[in-house]
């Protein structure tokens, strides 16, 4: 691949802060930038190819640290859907919409996602079209004396139970063997149905996980148990925290520069979101009509009691996403994709949406969906466009500090300066379609 420059396009650089009118980037052979800024300001080098952006809008690829790989299809969730194909396919589909790395969060299954991932980073799955992955194996969760246990119900067989914070440490260590990317557990008692882990047993967990040299990332939803984890030392958590909200206590505690709190709204608002945007471009490119008429039928099928609830259980994330953001807590995108309804790709920038919508401002926003994930995720080459940097590139039709939704108007995406092949990976799932 010879050097080329990216030009006559609006650079979004990922930071936060950094917007560049008339902007051009130039990658060298390996797919890095070697230049970025005003066009007049970027040397060319000889013999360099040249791509006309035709003012469109450049900004880095996403990465969510929060999916569950392996179970989705069309639009059901379930074990019997978990396959290395359907992992593959999973991943394509990100790809296809932008998304340059994906965290697989304690679900996977037989190593699958371990084996893929030691495979990508070893080089014996040569795939230059696929996100990186990152995967915490399976997580841990306690068990439920005469009932199955309070994980993800798509995967509560292959979820680790441990009651005692000797049998927790044990498991940690069984799992680090692996290497995962991080340590997942569970602190859920799925409304009152399920057994907790208590204090003793997920500060095990932390502990170990951080004697390991692991992250140790907790899903949570109730306020008492996010303060809890986090007194114990969570690097971070999965979920925001439903009824009441924050507190200023829990606030003070994410406050922490080493921690950090996933959003996960948009898993939320399609509880009761119109269903108007099932039939986005953007969606039925790849989502079947079928699928799409399965969800819009499970919205449909809520009672107004039940929606009510949903709107009102919204607004409380929607408040707290706000009180994070004031309060300068590192809030990272989260799209709890493939679980429930949360398409491949769609989901990331849904929840990209549902962030700007409560409040938070495009600009951050942006940088929570690739600077800040990169950082947790060790990734010092991506995340932002910057010399140096891998030339990871959504390149929109429009721009997303003017409509956030823009960041679904794909024109293409560049992994490492090789443009990726959205037709022919739409041909997988839709012949014949048209996307934006």
């Amino acid at each position: 691949m010879p050097p080329t420059l990216f030009h006559h396009a609006r650079v979004i650089t990922g930071d936060g802060r950094t917007v560049i009118e008339d902007a051009a980037v130039l990658v060298d052979t390996d797919g890095l930038i070697t230049g970025i800024g005003p066009r007049a300001a970027v040397p060319v080098p000889p013999g360099t190819g040249t791509v006309d952006l035709g003012g469109r809008t450049v900004m880095p690829t996403l990465i969510n640290p929060h999916a569950h790989l392996g179970y989705l299809r069309d639009a059901t969730v379930t074990r019997d859907h978990y396959s290395r194909a359907n992992v593959l396919d999973h991943l394509r589909r990100l790809a296809y919409y932008g998304v340059g790395v994906v965290q697989s969060l304690g679900t996977d299954r037989d190593d699958t996602e371990i084996t893929l991932r030691d495979e990508q980073r070893s080089g014996a799955l040569d795939d230059p079209e696929l996100p990186l992955l990152f995967t915490a194996g399976t997580g841990l969760v306690a068990p439920t004396p005469g009932r199955i246990n309070g994980g993800p119900y798509f995967a509560t067989d292959v979820v680790h139970e441990v009651s005692d914070p000797a049998q927790a440490r044990a498991t940690v260590r069984a799992l680090a063997r692996k290497r995962p990317d991080a340590i997942k557990f569970w602190v859920d008692d799925r409304r009152g149905t399920r057994a907790k882990l208590t204090p003793e047993v997920y500060g095990a967990i932390i502990g170990e996980a951080h004697d390991l040299g692991f992250l140790a990332i907790a899903h949570i939803f109730e306020l008492a148990d996010a303060k809890g984890v986090l007194r114990a030392g969570a690097d971070g958590i999965a979920h925001m925290v439903r009824s009441p909200g924050p507190d200023p206590e829990l606030l003070e505690l994410l406050q922490r520069d080493t921690v950090f709190a996933f959003t996960s709204m948009g898993i939320q608002r399609t509880a009761y979101d119109d269903s108007g945007w099932l039939d986005e471009p953007a969606l039925t490119a790849t989502v079947s009509e079928a699928a799409r008429a399965d969800t819009r039928a499970r919205v449909a099928a809520l009672t107004a009691e039940e929606a009510a609830a949903a709107r009102a259980g919204y607004a409380i994330l929607e408040d707290g996403l706000r009180r994070y953001v004031e309060s300068g807590v590192r809030v990272l995108l989260s799209a709890d994709t493939g679980a429930r309804t949360q398409f491949f790709g769609v989901a990331e920038h849904r929840e990209l949406e549902s962030m700007v919508r409560a409040g938070m401002p495009a600009l951050r926003a942006i940088r929570s969906a690739t600077q800040l994930p990169a950082e947790v995720l060790g990734l010092p080459d991506r995340g932002t466009l910057a010399p140096g940097k891998r030339a990871d590139l959504l390149i929109l039709d429009a721009d997303p500090l003017t409509d956030i939704t823009a960041t679904r108007a794909i024109s293409a995406v560049y992994f490492a300066g090789r443009r990726v092949d959205r037709e022919a990976l739409r041909e997988r799932w839709t012949p014949g379609a048209r996307v934006r």
